[in-house]
């Protein structure tokens, strides 16, 4: 079983091995006055997309999440986080315009979740754990029978945080194959207990071991996973 990795005091300055990831986690803003020192290191699209939020602490996260993302992509580069440049792939996934790090970013509720890598190709996901009635109803809808077999045999009062476990898990696989919905959330499954792991897929067994998952605990009242290819990396977490 895994152990959940402590997280660390940010440290002083940011370097990252050849064979590890980082995690970071970042309290979010949550009014326009809070937001207003990320806003002006976002792109005018950044900015524009921010707006279209009409909630203002939902566009005090959005801000914050892409601001907080900027200043650890600045930090880890030694470049001005108002001048970095993001390209997207066919599903929306950012990377670095000219190449760079690989990172992935989550947000939900006050928390973002931000992850980093030299080489590996990641994904990321962060939920906030909040009742869910219709848990069982909306696996049906989107999980694999095995997941969906899995929840209904569970006691209803640890439904909602399973449903969000086997959320971010898939949520984390997708993004870290740069697929989105598209690939379809019932065309694998991953175990809702630990430890972490994708336990079937379409693809084959191959696909299965390509990736490897780990559970994020970042703080009570929210779950999250990482994934990434399956090679001999270590993680790092911290908060800041």
């Amino acid at each position: 079983m895994e152990i959940p990795l402590p997280w660390e005091a940010a440290p002083a300055s940011l370097t990252l091995s050849e064979s590890e990831i980082q995690v970071w986690q970042t309290t979010l803003p949550q009014t326009e006055e809070e937001a207003a020192p990320f806003l002006t290191l976002l792109s005018a699209d950044e900015r524009t997309r921010a707006n279209r939020f009409l909630v203002p602490h939902t566009r005090a996260a959005f801000a914050g999440a892409r601001g907080a993302l900027r200043l650890l992509l600045g930090a880890y580069l030694g470049a001005d986080p108002a001048q970095l440049r993001f390209g997207y792939g066919p599903q929306g996934k950012p990377a670095l315009e000219g190449g760079g790090l690989h990172f992935n970013l989550s947000h939900s509720g006050g928390l973002a979740l931000c992850a980093f890598s030299l080489h590996l190709p990641l994904g990321i996901d962060v939920e906030q754990l909040r009742p869910q009635d219709t848990a069982a109803q909306l696996a049906r809808r989107f999980f694999s029978a095995p997941e969906v077999a899995a929840l209904e045999g569970m006691l209803p009062d640890r439904r909602a945080e399973a449903f969000f476990t086997c959320w971010t898990r898939k949520e984390a696989y997708l993004k870290a194959r740069g697929e989105g919905l598209g690939l379809g959330l019932g065309s694998f499954a991953v175990s809702l207990g630990e430890p972490a792991a994708i336990l079937r897929s379409d693809e084959g067994e191959g696909e299965c071991r390509r990736w490897r998952l780990w559970s994020l605990r970042p703080r009570p009242g929210y779950v999250g996973a990482l994934c990434a290819p399956a090679s001999n990396w270590s993680l790092r977490c911290f908060y800041k």
